[in-house]
């Protein structure tokens, strides 16, 4: 995964399921804050072209299987929540959690 796909899949296994619009803004936020501390380099720093990538990639991970879409909302996908389940017990939705930490255990 790149690091923008790290970044996202790391916002929904700590928020679990969001709705679109939150999603893309909280994102596209994080993706500026980053970039301005030099934490990531980003091609272009607006918001219509960041906002795009967001949907471009969201899209792959929905067609790769990370990801569900539905009625305005996107998810984290069962197969995934149901690991979260059996790794914790509970989704910890609001927990910060690792992809690096998940994919190594």
């Amino acid at each position: 995964m790149n690091s923008i796909e790290k970044l996202i899949m790391e916002y929904f296994l700590k928020n679990i399921s969001v709705g679109e619009i939150i999603a893309i803004i909280d994102l596209r936020e994080e993706i500026k804050k980053r970039a301005r501390s030099g934490e990531l380099v980003y091609r272009e720093i607006d918001d219509a072209v960041i906002e795009r990538d967001l949907l471009t990639i969201i899209t792959s991970l929905i067609k790769r299987g990370f990801l569900e879409y539905n009625m305005g909302v996107f998810n984290l996908a069962g197969w995934i929540r149901d690991y979260l389940k059996k790794k914790y017990k509970s989704l910890d939705a609001g927990v910060f959690k690792s992809i690096d930490k998940l994919t190594s255990d």
